[in-house]
């Protein structure tokens, strides 16, 4: 697949390319590194989710801030949003929110990894 053709698949799922290629300094190469370094922190980063959502302490806040960064700089634009969202329930401790969207917010997670890991 040619760079052309990945970038293409990325924005046809929805992935904003354009600002994550702006984050990447226009480099396909540290855009993939940057990818890769995202899939493979993704297993660890969801158990830690998991083990603390139910009651978001500065772990699970210092989490959802992290990656809706690496979200956003990957152009992951809803996600980023959903993390962020996440992020101002955990600091205005609106456990509620948290546990009535969280099993949305790992669908979502899983979709764009799943996006990402076909590219």
């Amino acid at each position: 697949m040619t760079e052309r053709d990945k970038l293409e698949y990325l924005e046809k799922q929805g992935i904003n390319v354009k600002a994550a290629m702006r984050f990447a300094d226009d480099s396909m190469e540290f855009y993939e590194q940057l990818i890769d370094i995202y899939l493979k922190e993704y297993e660890p980063k969801r158990e830690r989710l998991q083990a603390t959502y139910q009651n978001p302490d500065d772990e699970y806040k210092v989490l959802v801030h992290g990656l809706k960064n690496s979200s956003r700089y990957l152009g992951a634009d809803e996600l980023a949003d959903l993390f962020f969202e996440h992020e101002k329930a955990a600091k205005a401790g609106n456990v509620a929110y948290i546990l009535k969207e969280f099993a949305s917010l790992l669908e979502m997670w899983e979709n764009v990894n799943q996006i990402f890991s076909n590219n």
